[in-house]
């Protein structure tokens, strides 16, 4: 499949306010899951970090760029949307930070800019996924690294559930999406319950709602629920993805060390959800 040039690139205008509004409301900084989040869902210790040039594609509300900059490296964070501004809030007191609003079909960043680059969560709510992930891959120093994280493909069944869900919340006002997220909090809090039930048909039961309420976050805290709610239901593209395929977007890219992290996860808490997540290298010279 060939990438869309620069002129055919869908207009992003809902991604773009819909995390405007996402990331400018729900500032939330959870500093211990933080760092826990970013370190298995990149593979980096602070130790790998300290001194390096790091690219944050897609930072959101600058949660992990907050990390990043603990570890001592010099740090770069770019979003499509708004939400740079709640970045440039939540990093002001570290110096080695920069912020930039950005799309990520279309880079300001010369090539070989970067020695450290993630992308969690991010490239799946692009209108081409690949494409983003090559030009990211480009912005790569010799030897230098990057870690993606995207949503994984379902079976077919849980994937029909997914697509006649979003096929109606994704053209739904924000209005209405709020106030449904934090109608759906309680849902979140039940499935939570019911699926750590120790009683086989309780827990049947929490896994027959997850089914029916796939996009409802079960995150322990309520008010992250609302926001990972939202995060799932609103944005205009959601893509889900095999292993394989992503794979062969690292070896498109000429990468080497690729590793699958998804092999190594320890999360930080019961209901984090498995991704397809994978790290690799630009070779040396």
């Amino acid at each position: 499949m060939s990438a869309a040039s620069p002129s055919k690139i869908p207009v992003q205008s809902r991604t773009q306010s819909a995390y405007s509004f996402q990331w400018n409301t729900f500032r939330i900084v959870r500093p211990e899951e933080d760092r826990a989040t970013f370190q298995n869902r990149t593979g980096l210790d602070p130790i790998d970090l300290a001194g390096q040039t790091v690219l944050d594609a897609g930072c959101g509300m600058g949660r992990y760029l907050r990390v990043v900059a603990e570890a001592g490296a010099v740090a770069v964070g770019m979003d499509l949307s708004r939400a740079v501004e709640a970045a440039r809030d939540q990093t002001r007191e570290y110096p080695g930070v920069s912020v930039v609003q950005g799309d990520l079909l279309r880079l300001p960043f010369a090539d070989g800019s970067f020695d450290q680059i993630y992308s969690l969560g991010v490239l799946d709510h692009t209108p081409d996924p690949r494409r983003a992930f090559l030009g990211l891959a480009k912005l790569l120093r010799p030897g230098g690294r990057i870690a993606i994280w995207v949503y994984p493909r379902e079976k077919p069944r849980l994937e029909t559930i997914i697509n006649i869900h979003r096929a109606i919340s994704r053209r739904l006002p924000l209005g209405v999406l709020v106030p449904f997220s934090r109608l759906m909090a309680p849902v979140g809090g039940l499935k939570r319950r019911l699926m750590a039930s120790p009683n086989r048909l309780v827990s049947k039961a929490g896994v027959a709602l997850n089914l029916l309420t796939i996009g409802v976050s079960m995150h322990p805290d309520p008010e992250v629920r609302v926001c990972d709610t939202l995060d799932w239901y609103a944005p205009r593209y959601l893509s889900r993805h095999t292993p394989e395929e992503v794979r062969g977007w690292f070896e498109e890219a000429g990468l080497v060390d690729i590793i699958d992290l998804s092999t190594q996860q320890n999360f930080f808490h019961a209901g984090q959800g498995n991704g397809v997540n994978f790290a690799g290298r630009r070779r040396e010279g």
